[in-house]
């Protein structure tokens, strides 16, 4: 990096660059293959450990690095040009193949770190605050001091995590992320719901929800000055051709949990919207330009439009007079625009069956196409209507496509105004919300964790664990929280029962991977894993003892769950020492074999029955401790 500005010095004191070759290395040099990598993962907590939080600095990372975008990209600009919010280091996450935006090559408030380079690791475990639309590495750890916004990167048409058809436990990562954040922002109560319940969030997260709009949606419904008509002529879409300027914008697909691409029927489907009497361009998922690029799919249909990837989907909404889709939740962008969408659903059943989907058909704001011929049709007729339509028509407030349009609008899109990237950054660094919904997940029940770990398969540690599980999802009164291994060799049988209780389950998983261990450290934890034959108490009074064992097991909690805290934990048989130790750091009210797990209401009246015999009611005894406990309350309020 050349920049050389005071506040990219500041944000780098701590990082002991003596030399210039130090200094490229801190911004090139990888640590490891990939995030898993010990030494990677070692390098960021020496980084979290010797480096203070700097409030100046916020990190950004869309889509694992592969390109400044999203949402987070929408919040990075607007405080960029509001600087009333405070002057900021900004430092975008790019992945080994991701390129720098030239306009931002030489800017002396922004930088990149490169994924697995120090530089990387660096700014992560320092900046003040962590914007991100997708999964962090699982190595991210939140300090205390630092706020994690997750904005996620569109509403849940499709399935996810856990909700999955073929999902054992859901995603460790999204389990993780979330887990970790701090606030969540969402655009309405729908999408909420839907990644509470798909990242087994219900009794773990500490974070606050704010339904407040998407800062990318901003882009769509407040394009800069001139932009529609610059990209108009950049596309060679014509400014006075009265044909509507039709994007066809599928999403991905995979078979056997490899990503794949129908390319005939892709062509075919171009070539039958080719002959209608549109402008028409094509935008495919990123995940299908990896198999079939965007380009090539022009090069052989000389009349689709193919926008350059450097155009963001919501700016090129901005000329977009009709969306075509399938199962891509790109028509919630488009959908406060009030113009019309076209859901090509040529594959749905099939497609259902195996992804899964939120909306039902007759959800669907806009018109439905089963098949090519009906999609011709649709698209035919909608283009009359347009014709017809009056020019001074608000297509916002009154949308052609009727009814269930404007209840979509209501239900999906209530805060898109246009100002959610002023809310977000509200949000994030103020706490601001406004009036605007708000939703944490932890209720007020208390929440019973079974701790599983890897779960050995037999009676005596898995079937008599999960049938507590199970008694427990039964009961009312507290909230159940399933703590596994993503690998736990569970039957279809008991998962299928587990699936069943639905949120009352919250299934959070985990990759298994040995401890990130720095060298002062080891010593001390290889004398604590040679024991034998430790319980639980015993594991949980040495780590309570033992100020190196605390401080890597409140880490290793910590890089899982964050600020999650139980009420009671049950633990499998035959845990390891790592995953009781982990557990004993749940600041939990009691611990037992799962085994014992009795209902919360028989605890409690076990526990009245044991005061009432100790201090009959009406006894001097019971007055006197009553007394002491007035007293104690009394001074501990002055």
């Amino acid at each position: 990096m050349d920049q050389d500005s005071s506040l990219l010095r500041e944000a780098l004191e701590n990082a002991n660059l003596a030399s210039s070759v130090a200094a490229d290395e801190f911004w090139e040099k990888r640590l490891g293959k990939n995030a898993r990598t010990k030494a990677v993962r070692k390098r960021y907590i020496r980084d979290s450990l010797r480096t203070p939080v700097n409030k100046n600095v916020i990190f950004y990372e869309t889509m694992s690095g592969a390109r400044m975008g999203d949402n987070p990209l929408g919040i990075f600009e607007y405080l960029r040009s509001h600087p009333e919010h405070g002057e900021f280091l900004h430092v975008w996450s790019i992945d080994a193949r991701g390129s720098i935006p030239e306009r931002y090559k030489n800017a002396p408030d922004v930088v990149f770190a490169r994924r697995n380079t120090r530089s990387y690791t660096y700014f992560l475990s320092t900046a003040g605050y962590v914007v991100c639309n997708a999964n962090l590495p699982g190595f991210f750890t939140r300090r205390p001091g630092q706020k994690y916004l997750n904005t996620w990167h569109g509403i849940p048409y499709k399935s996810l995590g856990r909700n999955t058809p073929s999902a054992k436990f859901g995603s460790a990562a999204g389990n993780g992320t979330f887990a970790k954040a701090s606030h969540i922002l969402s655009p309405c109560e729908f999408a909420t719901e839907k990644m509470i319940s798909a990242y087994s969030m219900s009794g773990v997260s500490t974070a606050t929800f704010a339904e407040i709009g998407y800062p990318r949606i901003d882009r769509t419904l407040e394009p800069k000055p001139g932009l529609p008509n610059r990209l108009r002529t950049a596309l060679g879409l014509k400014p006075h051709d009265r044909r509507p300027a039709v994007l066809y914008a599928p999403t991905w697909r995979s078979e056997n949990a490899k990503d794949v691409v129908d390319a005939d029927q892709l062509l075919e489907d171009l070539k039958a919207l080719e002959q209608l009497d549109i402008q028409l361009m094509y935008r495919g998922h990123h995940r299908m330009d990896r198999i079939i690029r965007d380009a090539s799919v022009g090069d052989q249909l000389g009349n689709v439009i193919i926008p350059p990837h450097e155009i963001s989907s919501n700016d090129l909404l901005t000329v977009v007079d009709i969306l075509i889709t399938d199962f891509s939740s790109i028509f919630f962008d488009f959908l406060p625009t009030g113009r019309p969408i076209v859901h090509y659903l040529y594959d749905l059943d099939g497609y259902a069956g195996s992804r899964g989907v939120n909306l039902e058909t007759t959800e669907l704001p806009g018109s439905v196409a089963l098949d090519q011929h009906e999609l011709q049709e649709t698209v035919t007729s909608i283009v009359k209507d347009l014709e017809q339509s009056s020019e001074t028509r608000n297509l916002t407030d009154e949308p052609l496509q009727g009814t269930r349009y404007k209840t979509a609008q209501t239900r999906f899109c209530p805060h898109e105004d246009g100002f959610a990237s002023k809310r977000a950054v509200e949000f994030l660094l103020h706490d601001q919300i406004d009036g605007y919904p708000t939703r944490t997940t932890l209720g007020n029940r208390p929440t019973a964790a079974f701790w599983a770990g890897e779960l050995k398969a037999g009676p005596r540690c898995s079937d008599e664990f999960l049938k507590a599980l199970l008694k427990s999802a039964a009961s009312p009164l507290e909230q159940t929280v399933l703590i596994v291994d993503r690998k736990a060799p569970i039957s279809d049988d008991f998962m299928k029962k587990i699936k069943k209780f639905g949120n009352e389950i919250s299934t959070v998983s985990y990759e298994a991977e040995s401890l990130a261990l720095l060298q002062k450290e080891e010593e001390d934890y290889k004398q604590f894993a040679s024991n034998n034959y430790l319980d639980f108490d015993t594991v949980a009074s040495q780590v309570r003892n033992n100020k190196t064992l605390n401080r890597i097991y409140t880490r290793e909690f910590r890089r899982r769950l964050d600020d999650a805290q139980f009420d009671r934990v049950f633990l499998a048989a035959d845990l390891s020492y790592d995953e009781l130790a982990i557990a004993s750091m749940a600041r939990q009210r009691s611990t037992a074999s799962a085994n014992l797990w009795v209902p919360l209401s028989k605890e409690l009246s076990t526990r009245q029955k044991a005061v009432g015999l100790v201090l009959p009611k009406g006894s001097a005894r019971r007055k006197f401790v009553a007394r002491k406990y007035r007293e104690l309350r009394s001074k501990i309020g002055r």
